[in-house]
């Protein structure tokens, strides 16, 4: 049993969810329809260490994010300790945004 809402599975004799309260539905993850994710940018970090310590910090608060590197770093998987000028972003879901900007100010030195 599944939760359309937060996609939280459930033991089959469980009928309502207990975070959201609506009715379960018989069905597996791969069932339900992907929700559309709104993913906003972070305050661009100058190289790879500095994303990196971020992502470890929202890793910590479980907060999901990607990062975006130029075209060379991604497409041939540089992970050289600084790329000269090579600026990293971190985009986070939109309701993570305000969490996630405070979480890594202290990196940045930036407040979005």
């Amino acid at each position: 049993m599944i939760c359309p809402e937060c996609h939280a599975e459930y033991l089959n004799h469980i009928k309502e969810c207990g975070d959201c309260g609506i009715s379960l539905i018989n069905a597996s993850d791969f069932d339900l329809s992907i929700p559309e994710i709104t993913w906003l940018p972070l305050y661009p970090f100058k190289g790879k260490i500095y994303a990196d310590m971020a992502a470890e910090l929202l890793d910590k608060e479980e907060i999901p994010y990607y990062l975006k590197m130029d075209w060379a770093s991604s497409a041939f998987a540089i992970e050289a300790a600084t790329i000269p000028g090579q600026v990293v972003q971190i985009l986070v879901p939109e309701p993570s945004l305000e969490k996630a900007a405070e979480i890594v100010s202290s990196i940045t030195g930036h407040e979005n």
